[in-house]
């Protein structure tokens, strides 16, 4: 059984390989049934036993070609910085890739996706390849805070569109006429569209104390962060408790100890105010009344069984809640890093009265 696995792989390997040989130097056009039979010395009613049709095997040759390109990036690549400089490189070792193999382009990007795709996500596997090629670098740049999430959204969306033009243009149409031109060319494009913009000015609500701040015993608490533009209303959630509409979660988002995940929420609510309120709960006490809620069936949001005094109705007649100041951990000023504790924050509170809140919910 083990010898027959093994005939299989190497029989499908040279089949794959002669396809490959075909697509780098003929094209497409000269890939049929016989050519690759020719080409690998066997039999073309040979191939299909290994290959369902001529589709199957230019699939997997897509693959193996995105194999070969990644391993040459990886070796071109190998000494540069890590960050903005290495996506640039990775960039030109791609282009180089393609320059050197005009055929494998061609595949790629200029054949019909009909007479390449057969029931595998072909058109998805190209078009992505290069943002996959440089993903782990932009990861880098994020978490260590050299390019905020969303310039870095913006700018691999651009790549995926901009780099095959520009390759198009070169191999088919010569412009510009020079590999040496067109190199210049692809620097200045690589610097006018990747640029260095950090996250604005947040470095001290990434530094580790105010970390600790926010996450402290994390494993016994539940976290969320709200974002306000002014201390006074910071100061005023510290005294009186946080104030929401229905449910706290449409304006408190809950985070976890993970730095990415914490830059990309802050990259989303961080024009709401400089100001992040820390909202914590015992785990222990808001499991209690998610099981109490459950067991009787109430149809109420959990968060509210955690107040001491009535809703009152806004202008719209909704219903707003105050969540008690002991559950308020304090605030940071995200872009100094200062950070403001609530001398009464206790996130095991638990009065009586949510108790009898699950009698008569709110």
């Amino acid at each position: 059984m083990k010898n027959k696995i093994i005939q299989e792989k190497r029989m499908r390997g040279y089949f794959i390989q002669a396809a490959k040989e075909i697509l780098k130097g003929e094209g497409l056009d000269s890939i049929s049934v016989r050519s690759i039979a020719d080409q690998a010395g066997y039999s073309y009613a040979t191939l299909y036993n290994y290959f369902k049709d001529v589709k199957d095997l230019i699939f997997e040759c897509i693959k193996e070609f995105q194999e070969e390109c990644e391993e040459y990036v990886i070796r071109e690549t190998a000494d540069s910085p890590r960050g903005i400089d290495k996506i640039k490189d990775i960039i030109r070792a791609y282009i180089k890739y393609f320059v050197e193999y005009p055929g494998v382009f061609e595949l790629f990007f200029l054949e019909k996706i009909s007479d390449i795709e057969h029931k595998q996500p072909t058109s998805e596997l190209i078009c992505s390849f290069l943002d996959r090629l440089s993903n782990e670098e932009w990861n880098y740049c994020t978490t260590n805070n050299l390019v905020s999430v969303t310039v870095a959204d913006k700018t691999r969306s651009i790549l995926k569109y901009q780099i095959p033009g520009l390759l198009l243009l070169y191999i088919n149409r010569r412009n510009p006429l020079t590999y040496r031109e067109f190199a210049q060319l692809v620097d200045a494009q690589l610097n006018k569209i990747i640029k260095i913009e950090a996250v604005a000015k947040t470095p001290g609500f990434f530094e580790p104390d105010p970390m600790n701040f926010i996450f402290e015993d994390e494993n016994n608490r539940l976290i969320f962060i709200h974002y306000t533009k002014d201390e006074i209303i910071a100061q005023k959630i510290i005294k009186e408790g946080f104030r929401y509409t229905e449910t706290f979660y449409n304006t408190a988002e809950q985070v976890v100890n993970d730095k990415l995940d914490l830059m990309y929420k802050h990259n989303m609510y961080k024009y709401y105010g400089n100001y992040v309120i820390i909202i914590a709960i015992s785990r222990n006490t808001f499991t209690h009344y998610a099981n109490e809620v459950k067991s009787r069936g109430i149809n109420v949001y959990i968060e509210n069984i955690f107040s001491e005094i009535p809703p009152t109705l806004n202008e719209n007649d909704d219903k707003v809640y105050t969540l008690p100041n002991k559950f308020v951990k304090g605030y940071i000023n995200y872009e100094s890093g200062a950070m403001v504790l609530n001398a009464h924050f206790d996130p095991n509170y638990n009065p009586p009265i949510f108790e009898k809140n699950l009698e008569n919910p709110i």
